[in-house]
């Protein structure tokens, strides 16, 4: 035998098949993916949200005066409501939930007050809606159980005193998050 037509002296062991890490990747996004998904879900579809989010009830366009089923919340956060929306700025008088329902569904926000509950200046809640002034609606709610709610479309938020700096995010988080957007 020639030094060329020697065969090496090697062994071949079968070594164990590699496995890929992309599998374990795979299961492990979607496991992530399914607890995120539910607690997106629990947490009405926004992380951090400020309130409370509720089912959507329509957006139909009544008569005034029309009879119609009660809304799932208080204040109302969708659902039917008159043709014509109340136009944006302080109001002094309460407004009918079916007129503001409008506003909602334009993309606006609702600041509302009990007047005998709320301790702190309504000059404040002026100030805040003239800096959203084509986006906001404040005015007095005597039946509300809370000094203040907040409410855009699905969505309520209530406070128990005047702070303006959670009712400025509320807008901002909120406002044009709606089935029909104006612009500003």
């Amino acid at each position: 035998m020639t030094k060329a037509s020697r065969k090496p002296n090697v062994k071949f062991t079968s070594a164990p098949p590699r496995r890929s890490p992309w599998l374990g990747v795979l299961v492990g996004a979607a496991v992530l993916a399914l607890i995120g998904g539910a607690w997106w879900s629990r947490s009405g579809g926004e992380a951090g949200g400020l309130g409370q989010t509720f089912p959507n009830q329509g957006q139909e366009h009544i008569a005034v005066g029309a009879q119609h089923p009660a809304y799932n919340s208080f204040p109302a956060t969708s659902g039917p409501h008159y043709v014509q929306p109340q136009p944006w700025g302080t109001f002094v008088y309460e407004i009918a939930p079916e007129t503001l329902v409008h506003n909602l569904e334009h993309g606006g926000v609702v600041i509302q007050y009990n007047p005998s509950l709320l301790k702190g200046d309504v000059g404040k809640l002026e100030d805040i809606q003239r800096r959203f002034p084509n986006k906001t609606v404040v005015a007095p709610n005597s039946q509300l159980k809370v000094p203040l709610a907040l409410t855009a479309w699905r969505r309520l938020y209530t406070l128990d005193t005047l702070d303006e700096a959670k009712i400025v995010e509320f807008i901002e988080r909120y406002k044009n998050r709606a089935p029909e957007r104006f612009p500003d």
